[in-house]
């Protein structure tokens, strides 16, 4: 029953919050296209040069794009990938090419649009809208803390970028987009995930079972050593960007091979939440990396990693006044698992490399 107490800090708010879903489930009821390719292109030409559609107006540091996809190239041992490319070079592409066409929009509490980028590149952009002007900078934080904590293949690659809002045409209508004096908007751009399916594991069986995995005192089967990794993986990933609306029914998805997908990361980094530093009692298991990660990474470390984005140049993209909460949930999730190894030992809960 402890528990499950526990488990509260991170469904407080969720349990009374919509569901925020831009991905999952909405794919296959999508809005409805708000008119045939050649209006909507017809749209754009009336807005703005179509030659400019999708340009960034900053540098980006990564290496300037060549006008064509990156040759698909076998990655060096150590170098981070995202479904088949290096995430540096997905970040690279992600902001510096053009928008080629809007595919889809889908709406919850968030508008999210899918953009192709051409040569097979696609994007989830998460636009600026009145009272939501935070929520993309949050996405691109919450990509640096898992990118410095060396969780892989489980957060989208995410970056800041501006679109004209020329590009989305008629698909603008009724979103209220938030646009500068030069017709841009900003927003985050992540990695299209292809296949998103809910893994229904926020109540009943599914949740009692992961429950009982980060219980040092019991054993994992065998058969779930690798999807419990990758539940302590997204509970210290979101016990430290303080991000609350995770566990419901449709924000812990999985991906075709059954892999938890952590996105939709826009809830973390409020001031008001992360500086609240609730007990992270529940995370009594971690990977060894993670355990050493979580001693090293620093709110220093993530402030120097968001300056590589594009957007640091122009704005911060996060309040200062985060970094207290983030370094006191740090030391209160070590001092809680260092409690767990005295009383369950290092094997129990450092349990996985």
């Amino acid at each position: 029953m402890r528990i499950l107490d526990c488990v509260s800090w991170i469904t407080l708010v969720a349990a009374s919050a919509a569901c925020s879903a831009p991905q999952v489930v909405a794919r296959s009821t999508p809005e409805a296209a708000p008119a045939d390719a050649a209006t909507v292109a017809a749209d754009a030409a009336s807005d703005g040069p179509a030659a400019d559609v999708g340009a960034p107006t900053a540098d980006v540091s990564a290496p300037a794009v060549d006008g064509g996809a990156s040759a698909a190239v076998p990655p060096a041992a150590g170098v981070r990938t995202y479904l088949g490319r290096t995430e540096d070079d997905w970040l690279r592409e992600m902001a510096t090419r053009p928008v080629v066409r809007v595919m889809e929009r889908f709406h919850s509490t968030l508008f999210v649009f899918r953009l192709d980028l051409g040569d097979g590149i696609e994007v989830s952009f998460q636009p600026e809208r009145p009272g939501q002007e935070s929520f993309w900078k949050r996405e691109v934080t919450s990509y640096h803390l898992a990118r410095l904590l060396g969780i892989e293949h489980r957060v989208p690659p995410t970056v800041g970028r501006r679109v004209p809002l020329s590009v989305f045409g008629r698909w603008a209508r009724g979103v209220n987009l938030v646009s500068d004096r030069r017709g841009m908007v900003l927003g985050s751009a992540s990695t299209w995930v292809p296949v998103l399916e809910r893994a229904e594991m926020h109540r009943g069986p599914g949740r009692q079972e992961w429950v009982r995995w980060m219980n040092p005192a019991n054993p994992i089967p065998e058969a779930s050593r690798e999807r419990a990794r990758q539940v302590t993986e997204v509970l210290v990933f979101d016990y430290l960007a303080a991000n609350y609306d995770r566990w419901n029914c449709c924000n812990i998805a999985v991906d075709e091979h059954n892999n938890l997908v952590f996105r939709d990361n826009d809830a973390g980094w409020a001031p008001n939440v992360i500086n609240n530093i609730m007990s992270p009692e529940v995370i009594r298991r971690v990977p060894r990396y993670l355990y050493e990660s979580i001693q090293r990474v620093t709110a220093a470390d993530i402030r120097a990693s968001l300056q590589s984005d594009p957007m640091a140049r122009e704005m911060p993209l996060v309040s200062s006044s985060v970094w207290e909460g983030y370094e006191g949930r740090r030391q209160a999730l070590l001092a809680n698992l260092r409690r767990a190894i005295a009383r369950h030992g290092e094997a129990a809960v450092i349990a996985w490399p």
